[in-house]
């Protein structure tokens, strides 16, 4: 059974009950969503701490934590009641009716489980709700690539679904041992696909159709799912559970016109313990379709916000790298900084930028061997040949890339 909200009931909810929304909404009209102010996403995970937290609206005693990707060295946690967690799940269950799945199919999940990550569970029990009978194989992206091989061919499982890179390196693997794999399907989350993915996954899995799964996150709920008027990169809006706005990065204007970039901020309607009310989710999108109600139905992902870098399976915000500089007394060493993401090598790849203060003695190689002691994360998927290593870049200031109408610092360039 699915519980959805009015965006008044979420809204009356965190201000009686949580401190964070409390203060952060002190003389603020609710009346309207618009005049409530946009979450600071530093703030809002510095507040949701799980001892003497001041985010939540009462006390977990029942349901489900998750850790938020990322690779801070303190991990953010998500919190479901089992009631939002049901609703979450039945939700994109029904999304997932619309992706290309059809009654019969036998799904191989290659999501990853374990470490509190969300994907494997949250993929599973959404096809336990999807309406489209399939039968599931709870494979998990741990499994060694023959293995996934001689499942596929033993039970005939004809679509698989998991990260894209997942899909990369069993093709790259069948491609070394002379092999293609009859597939109907393949349902790809958790990254984008990029053109150059898809012409290799083409020859690996001859024939299969390639659509997104969905798109979710563990931090802020259903964002969009997949249907048969969506190209790659498209996704409608869960128009009956969740809000979700463009805001122009700039004048901080709502976009309702069609292509028009903006940041993506949602906001759900389905979670009371952890309110999620206009939150950056930190990708930058452009509306396809605008309802008749002037509101946006369905949207295209045009690469990452201010609010974070996506490599691969890895999220690296500002704030990481700030963290990092001033628990290494480094803070007074780095003038400005940003985040440049590109694809060349047909894999993701970080590079980061500083400008440091002149005669600070900073160098690549030490603020890269730095990075991977307080960020292990980025090394392991750098290991398992999902993305390229980091890149630090020494620059000054003029090189750094600005809006070229406002001349404000980009913290974030996808190059993608």
């Amino acid at each position: 059974m699915k519980t959805i909200y009015t965006i008044s009931e979420i809204i009356e909810h965190a201000v009686e009950h949580s401190p964070y929304y409390r203060d952060l909404y002190e003389g603020v009209d609710l009346s309207s969503l618009e005049n409530l102010p946009i979450i600071d996403q530093d703030k809002f995970w510095k507040a949701n701490t799980f001892e003497n937290n001041k985010l939540l609206t009462g006390s977990i005693h029942d349901g489900i934590i998750f850790k938020s990707g990322g690779t801070t060295g303190n991990p953010k946690f998500s919190v479901f009641t089992k009631s939002e967690w049901e609703t979450f799940t039945h939700e994109f269950g029904d999304g997932m009716a619309s992706n290309g799945l059809k009654e019969g199919d036998r799904v191989g999940n290659l999501f990853y489980s374990g470490d509190l990550y969300a994907s494997f569970l949250f993929i599973t029990k959404s096809l336990d709700f999807c309406p489209v009978p399939c039968t599931h194989f709870p494979m998990t992206g741990a499994m060694e690539m023959g293995e996934i091989i001689k499942t596929v061919e033993e039970y005939g499982v004809n679509v698989l679904a998991g990260v894209p890179t997942s899909f990369i390196n069993l093709a790259q693997f069948l491609f070394e041992n002379n092999k293609t794999l009859k597939l109907d399907t393949l349902l790809f989350g958790g990254e984008c696909l990029y053109e150059d993915q898809i012409e290799i996954l083409k020859k690996a899995f001859p024939g299969a159709l390639i659509n997104s799964v969905g798109y979710a996150s563990v931090d802020g709920g259903h964002l969009g799912y997949f249907s048969s008027n969506c190209k790659n990169g498209e996704h409608e809006v869960f128009l009956d559970s969740c809000l979700m706005e463009l805001i122009d990065e700039d004048s901080g204007e709502i976009i309702l016109e069609k292509g028009r970039e903006g940041k993506l901020v949602y906001t759900n309607l389905t979670r009371k313990l952890m309110p999620i009310i206009r939150y950056p989710v930190g990708d930058r999108a452009e509306w396809v379709e605008i309802g008749d109600d002037n509101r946006g139905k369905r949207f295209a992902l045009k690469g990452r916000s201010e609010e974070g870098a996506r490599i691969g399976p890895v999220t690296v915000n500002s704030d990481d790298l700030r963290n990092i500089f001033h628990d290494n007394e480094m803070a007074t060493a780095v003038n400005n900084f940003q985040l440049v993401i590109e694809r060349k090598t047909g894999k993701d790849r970080l590079l980061v930028n500083i400008v440091q203060v002149p005669g600070s003695g900073l160098s690549s190689e030490k603020l890269r061997d730095l990075f991977y002691r307080e960020r292990a994360m980025y090394l392991d998927a750098v290991e398992q040949n999902l993305i390229d290593h980091i890149q630090f870049n020494l620059i000054d200031s003029d090189s750094l890339i600005r809006n070229k109408r406002t001349g404000k610092l980009r913290l974030v360039v996808d190059l993608r």
